[in-house]
């Protein structure tokens, strides 16, 4: 398994391969430490984020999933902590628009879904233009997505079940986004580490603490995948994107298209610190 950027070639066995287009600023523990876990850690915030949709802030930040397909970057200060995350794969940006996208926290530095905010909220097939065609535009194109997708939020928890659905600028300290740009999708959050009056809505956890995150797609469907998958026909076809074999059922043989799976990583973060920066 291995990386290549710019400037050096990184090798790495697991599932896990750090990339960097330069010098890296920090040093990121990674291991699995069970049960599907990550140990992670947090750099401390010495540049301006401005959680815009775009990666330009993110150099020498980010790390890759390698069988999740997907970049993160973590980044924190004294009050906010950010994330970052690109996903180039057609399939989980599809996912994310259309199942919508939720970023879970445990302030304990566990696996419970303690305090979450889905955005995007995911949409229904009849609010995707053209109907169920694979259509790149209508893919990735979020200003295309239906207006309330994309202006409103949820929060979730820390009751079961609790969910607050608000628009994105009454969520308090909150700053969220998402652009397409280069065929990569660019997901970006800025939320608060301690609850206020002013930031009602916060991770509940300071800087140099131990929080759990969690970032998953919604379980897909297999009827519309299977449409996705044949290029809106089911069974493929000549022009269906996948030329159906014995049976006609887009593959050879009759077997129906494997399902790709919804984006799961969970991972215990170290929270950076002032001090820890200076050590670096």
């Amino acid at each position: 398994m291995r990386a290549q950027s710019k400037d050096s070639k990184i090798f790495f066995s697991g599932r896990i391969v750090v990339i960097s287009s330069i010098l890296l600023l920090f040093t990121f523990f990674l291991a699995e430490c069970g049960n599907g876990i990550f140990e992670l850690n947090s750099g401390w915030r010495d540049r301006e984020i401005t959680v815009d949709g775009k990666n330009t802030d993110w150099l020498g930040a980010m790390m890759f999933f390698e069988e999740d397909n997907v970049s993160v970057g973590l980044l924190n200060d004294k009050n906010f902590f950010y994330i970052c995350m690109i996903a180039e794969d057609e399939f989980i940006r599809t996912q994310v628009m259309r199942q919508g996208f939720t970023l879970w926290f445990d302030p304990d530095g566990s696996k419970e879904k303690t305090f979450g905010i889905k955005y995007p909220v995911g949409m229904q097939a009849s609010d995707l233009p053209g109907g169920m065609r694979r259509d790149e535009q209508s893919i990735e194109r979020p200003r295309q997505a239906p207006r309330r997708q994309m202006n409103e939020l949820e929060i979730l928890g820390p009751g079961k079940d609790e969910v607050k659905k608000m628009r994105v600028e009454e969520a308090k300290g909150i700053e969220i986004n998402i652009e397409f740009s280069s065929g990569m999708l660019v997901y970006e959050l800025k939320v608060p580490l301690i609850q206020s009056e002013q930031h009602p809505y916060a991770i509940g956890a300071e800087a140099g603490s131990s929080i759990g995150i969690g970032l998953e797609t919604a379980k897909i469907e297999r009827p519309d995948m299977t449409r996705e998958m044949s290029g809106g026909r089911v069974g493929g076809g000549p022009t269906g994107g996948m030329r159906g074999g014995a049976g006609g059922r887009g593959m050879p043989g009759g077997r129906r298209p494997r399902m790709p799976q919804p984006l799961k990583i969970w991972a215990v973060v170290q929270l950076a610190t002032a001090h820890t920066a200076t050590q670096e």
